[in-house]
């Protein structure tokens, strides 16, 4: 401690408890009133969003057959293979169908005749 050296007594400036509250009162004063802004701001996202919430959207209206509306819904797993047959007149037929387009005639013949024995 002997080595540190001696401090001399703290002053204050002259006047400066009397200048004090002044100084900060000045600092706290807002520079610019702003406020205006946010509320421009608001204004102009609120009909930026309504212009394109109401904005007409054209869409295209296609024209599908019957067997392509199916297609779709079977496609978007909106329907399941239950869901046409339940919707069919004649399920059978509907499945015999499906099984010629897929297996054609060739197909199935050639395997009767390697089940011949």
């Amino acid at each position: 401690m002997e080595k540190l050296p001696k401090i001399d007594e703290f002053k204050t400036p002259e006047g400066y408890f009397e200048q004090l509250p002044d100084q900060i009162l000045d600092s706290l004063q807002p520079k610019q009133n702003l406020s205006w802004m946010k509320y421009a701001a608001a204004v102009v996202i609120f009909l930026s969003a309504g212009i394109w919430a109401l904005a007409p959207f054209e869409q295209e209206n296609v024209e599908l057959t019957l067997d392509q509306e199916v297609n779709l819904y079977i496609d978007s797993q909106y329907w399941t293979a239950e869901d046409i047959l339940s919707m069919a007149e004649n399920p059978d037929e509907l499945l015999e169908q499906i099984i010629e387009e897929e297996y054609p005639e060739s197909e199935l013949l050639w395997e009767e005749d390697q089940n011949w024995f």
